[in-house]
């Protein structure tokens, strides 16, 4: 009933979190129905609130990315929830990969802009405590968590898919097959994407990237190493 107020009095930030709420709300009941029929209501009911709480959040994105961060994160869980498959844990990785412009260059500006205004040009929002910044360091952290543990998630369904097709393989032809099937770059597609991952990892830890605090206050002397992580990452799974 409010969703419906909120968007009839052309209040879509209000709307978008009413549709962000609902979403929760069914994300929690879905699991608790008495019957399939009733079990992929809910489940669709909550797909459908969160892509349309997160159309709103990703168009209308400055001041907003924690909420942003942690709705693809509610996002991605369910994902998750519903099944073990390649499929919905690939769409879990994608919707921690779609934040990535929440930790951009441009969002930092954008904060800073408005920490300056409150307490001018000389401040240091990333190390006077600016609540945006807390934020989203903290969300920085765990989605780069995240990402990590659903890429091995994924290389583990992987190398089962490839075992499975190999033993089931009855005769030469079909051997051959799956042989070379599975030694394809689509047969290790998340293996190399999370190689990729650890080797940007372990770059940005040798030049000294995470420690980004610097003594200028400009907005281009702080950035969040996850965004160059998860935009590498967004554009490898794009081409493979």
């Amino acid at each position: 009933r409010a969703m419906e107020i909120y968007t009839t009095l052309g209040n879509a930030h209000q709307a978008a979190a009413a549709h962000y709420q609902l979403a929760l709300f069914y994300s929690r009941v879905w699991t608790c129905q008495r019957d399939e029929s009733k079990t992929r209501e809910k489940l669709s009911a909550a797909f459908r609130h969160y892509g349309a709480a997160q159309v709103y959040f990703s168009a209308a994105m400055h001041g907003n990315e924690p909420t942003l961060v942690i709705l693809s994160l509610d996002l991605s869980n369910l994902y998750s929830a519903v099944s073990g498959e390649t499929e919905c844990v690939a769409k879990a990785l994608s919707c921690c990969l779609d934040t990535r412009e929440a930790f951009s260059l441009d969002a930092v500006k954008a904060a800073c802009e408005r920490h300056y205004v409150k307490n001018g040009p000389s401040s240091m929002p990333w190390k006077n405590g600016d609540d945006w910044f807390e934020k989203m360091s903290t969300l920085a952290s765990t989605i780069e968590d995240r990402v990590f543990k659903l890429l091995l998630s994924l290389v583990k369904i992987e190398k089962e898919e490839r075992s499975k097709q190999q033993q089931q393989s009855s005769s030469l032809t079909k051997s051959v097959i799956s042989s070379s099937s599975g030694s394809s770059n689509g047969g290790e597609k998340y293996k190399d994407l999370y190689r990729f991952a650890l080797a940007e990892k372990m770059s940005r830890k040798m030049s000294n990237n995470e420690d980004n605090l610097s003594s200028s206050n400009s907005p281009v002397s702080f950035t969040f190493p996850v965004h160059s992580l998860l935009t590498a990452l967004w554009e490898k799974n794009r081409k493979v």
